[in-house]
């Protein structure tokens, strides 16, 4: 088993990674409108790369307050650069979904859209993983506790407790499959709530601390943004192989 912590502070690193995109240039998508278990039509877009192989996916959660659209800067590194499909979701009482924003009935969409994608042509059924910023990372958190086919969670500022929706019990009941969980170190709470969480794994799960104050996916708009979503999404390919 592999547990990492990762402090980033403002000393220049050498990634060796593929280089990103030079633009953030969103590839197309398929609209899709995919009813919920009370009737809510929930709205999302599809990204599906071209391969002859059936190829991992993942799921985006956006912050309260947020849309879709939050996600732009990874979707290209996503899809263009790694060849992962994405399904880019808004939650609903939130952007094309619309409605008002109830949490408990959030996380059962979450495996709404789990079920969706799993069943799609072209997706490798056993290598979905799920991205979340802020209620969004719990929410993951909780689809990826819920469902043990999934791969793994990345959770972009994850709290112990955003609106009743926990992560603490989640963690420790699935403490030995691979998590990772990224915070700003002055965020609070996510700051401090994100080593609580780690210290829950047994398994092989990655925590990365950065500098600064930025929550969610604000964090993709930082000085380390570039090193993050590399970091991210070679976490997904690791544990989707």
């Amino acid at each position: 088993m592999r547990k990492l912590f990762v402090l980033v502070s403002g000393v220049m690193m050498i990634v060796l990674f593929m280089p990103l995109s030079s633009t953030y240039a969103l590839p197309d998508a398929q609209k899709i409108e995919l009813e919920a278990s009370d009737g809510l039509v929930l709205v999302g877009d599809f990204y599906r790369p071209a391969s002859e192989e059936p190829v991992p996916a993942v799921i985006l959660f956006h912050m309260r307050q947020g849309r879709r659209q939050d996600w732009e800067k990874l979707l290209p590194v996503l899809v263009d650069d790694y060849g992962i499909a994405v399904l880019n979701v808004d939650m609903r009482g939130h952007g094309e979904t619309g409605s008002t924003a109830d949490w408990e009935k959030a996380e059962t969409d979450v495996q709404t859209w789990i079920d969706w994608l799993r069943a799609q042509e072209g997706i490798n059924p056993d290598a979905i993983s799920l991205i979340g910023a802020s209620i969004g990372s719990n929410l993951a958190i909780r689809g990826w506790a819920n469902d043990p086919a999934i791969r793994t969670a990345v959770a972009l500022s994850p709290g112990l407790d955003y609106f009743g929706v926990t992560t603490a019990d989640a963690v420790e009941a699935n403490a030995d499959r691979p998590l990772m969980l990224v915070a700003s170190r002055s965020d609070r709470p996510s700051g401090g709530d994100v080593v609580d969480l780690f210290n829950l794994t047994t398994g092989d799960s990655l925590v990365r601390l950065l500098d600064g104050s930025q929550h969610g996916t604000q964090i993709l708009s930082g000085k380390n943004a570039d090193w993050l979503m590399q970091a991210i999404v070679q976490w997904v390919i690791l544990q989707s192989q």
